[in-house]
């Protein structure tokens, strides 16, 4: 070996994880190059004609709904028409730019989790596991799908309240709201931290509808009613009239999801459903005193929470599943637990993303996941009940894996 080899591979050694950063970096953008000119369906019905309508009419357009997006998204496609890109760049590049800050909220969860620095391994895997993710690559650079913006906002919520700095955590929910309803999904982890814990109060959760608000008053200073702000959402529940939407859950285990009538039969039974199923896990961390300080217990909690949410609400995409997948793997570099927990996870969402994608490809039915998914649910119950609620540990542990 040479004189500047060796000095290469000291220096190497010696910024490991700096390396490590900008090569993963390097190697999630070269990925999302790779699959830049897919159009999807989504884009071609949905995203291509709302970037036409608001393109043609200019900041005219923001004063009537485009698209069933909230007010913020249209902000962001009004200025993207403002710059030299086509429109699915522009979608993709937006997502993309996400994807990178979600990675670093991540690995930022998993530093202060670990008390330790952002360039060391376990968080620098964080941000390498999230960015080359197949399900964050195709969302962004296969869907043109905006996932990564509103999941962002919450692990950085997740990542201030583990600071304890509550204020900046609800301020950041509200903008995830701004984004996309499916903030609600962690909402539940929120609520209990504040009757467990009692360092927050009831009034705080004020802020995260008000943020909402806040950032639609452009267009409601240009002749629009707040009332859309809240028509906008409740559209929303009513979209689609499924009572699911390729996730598999326990709707496509005992039913036709794509029969209107079980729609209308089941979504005011799928609410109650799951509010029952939530309220259950307040009153279990209430009785048993759960410390959601613990930072194992607050992320167990939330994943749980996504997961509750996702296995009993009606109308559910595949793409709803960004979160919870986001959550795990951040579970899993922080705690190195329950790896095939997050493994499971994240197969069943690519299989959901390769049904959309690639049209009839389908190597396992719905049904036959939504089977896996509901016993993969059951187990993360199981944790959340065993480590949670009763501070007893399930070993699995995975050290000898990293």
């Amino acid at each position: 070996m040479t004189k500047i080899e060796r000095k290469l591979f000291d220096w190497a050694g010696e910024n490991l994880m700096l390396l490590a950063f900008v090569v993963f970096t390097v190697l999630a953008v070269a990925l999302r190059i790779a699959c830049i000119d897919y159009e999807s369906g989504d884009y071609s019905a949905f995203l291509s004609p709302w970037y036409n309508t608001i393109a043609d009419a200019g900041i005219e357009g923001l004063k009537t709904q485009v698209g069933n997006y909230n007010i913020p998204y249209q902000i962001l496609i009004y200025l993207m028409t403002l710059t030299p890109l086509d429109s699915l760049d522009a979608y993709k590049l937006l997502s993309v730019l996400f994807d990178f800050a979600l990675a670093v909220s991540c690995a930022l969860v998993v530093k202060e989790y670990l008390k330790g620095k952002f360039f060391d391994i376990f968080p620098m895997m964080t941000y390498a596991a999230v960015l080359l993710s197949l399900t964050a690559v195709m969302n962004s650079s296969f869907w043109a799908q905006c996932d990564s913006i509103y999941t962002f906002f919450i692990v950085l919520a997740i990542y201030f309240i583990m600071r304890e700095n509550y204020l900046v955590s609800f301020i950041l929910l509200g903008v995830s709201l701004a984004f996309k309803l499916q903030m609600v999904f962690i909402l539940p982890l929120f609520l209990y931290y504040w009757a467990s814990t009692r360092r927050v109060s009831i009034l705080q959760f004020f802020i995260i509808p008000a943020v909402d608000v806040v950032m639609c008053l452009p267009v409601v200073f240009m002749g629009r009613s707040i009332g859309d702000i809240i028509k906008i959402y409740v559209d929303q529940t009513d979209y689609g009239k499924q009572i699911q939407m390729n996730y598999p859950n326990i709707f496509a285990f005992m039913c036709d999801g794509k029969n209107t009538e079980n729609y209308y039969l089941l979504k005011g039974f799928a609410v109650l459903l799951t509010i029952t199923v939530l309220a259950a896990g307040m009153f279990a961390i209430l009785h048993k005193k759960t410390d959601l300080t613990n930072r194992r217990n607050l992320l167990m909690t939330g994943i749980w929470s996504v997961f509750t949410c996702l296995m009993f609400l009606s109308s559910m995409h595949e793409r709803y599943s960004y979160l919870l997948d986001v959550l795990l793997l951040v579970y899993f570099f922080a705690t190195r637990k329950h790896p095939f927990t997050t493994v499971i996870a994240l197969l069943i969402s690519l299989r959901g993303y390769s049904f959309y994608i690639f049209h009839d490809f389908e190597v396992i039915s719905l049904g036959m996941t939504s089977i896996v998914n509901i016993c993969l649910y059951v187990w993360v119950s199981y944790l959340f009940i065993k480590e949670v609620l009763l501070g007893q540990e399930v070993c699995f542990r995975a050290k000898q894996i990293i």
